[in-house]
């Protein structure tokens, strides 16, 4: 899974809540094969805050290579457009402080490291 945290335009927060609303079930038919959005989340709780929303994704190839940004723009069909409209409410003079986190199943890591090794240089 891919957690993304991102901070929203300043004033906007009201506007995407209602663009979700809105939107969420389209964005969940319209995500391209192999992509699974399962939502966007606010956080409750937390030691130290760090954005106003998260969006959870799941897809079936291995690595960190997932980006939103660049998924819109290689589907030119209904997500991008969906993905466009969400994109808009994204504060982006704050996407140096976004957080990008891959999570993977713990059985399905079984006898694997948590995380890979770096590579070896010769």
């Amino acid at each position: 899974m891919y957690e993304w945290g991102f901070f929203v335009k300043p004033g906007e927060m009201d506007e995407v809540k209602r663009w979700l609303a809105e939107n969420e079930a389209a964005l969940i038919e319209a995500t391209p094969p192999g992509l699974t959005y399962l939502g966007t989340f606010l956080p409750v709780w937390a030691p130290q805050p760090r954005c106003d929303m998260y969006q959870i994704w799941s897809w079936s190839r291995r690595g960190p290579d997932f980006d939103l940004r660049a998924a819109a723009e290689t589907d030119r069909g209904r997500f991008a457009r969906l993905a466009a409209g969400f994109l808009a409410f994204v504060d982006e003079g704050r996407s140096a402080e976004e957080t990008f986190r891959l999570h993977r199943r713990v059985v399905d890591a079984a006898g694997e490291s948590a995380m890979p090794p770096p590579p070896v240089e010769d």
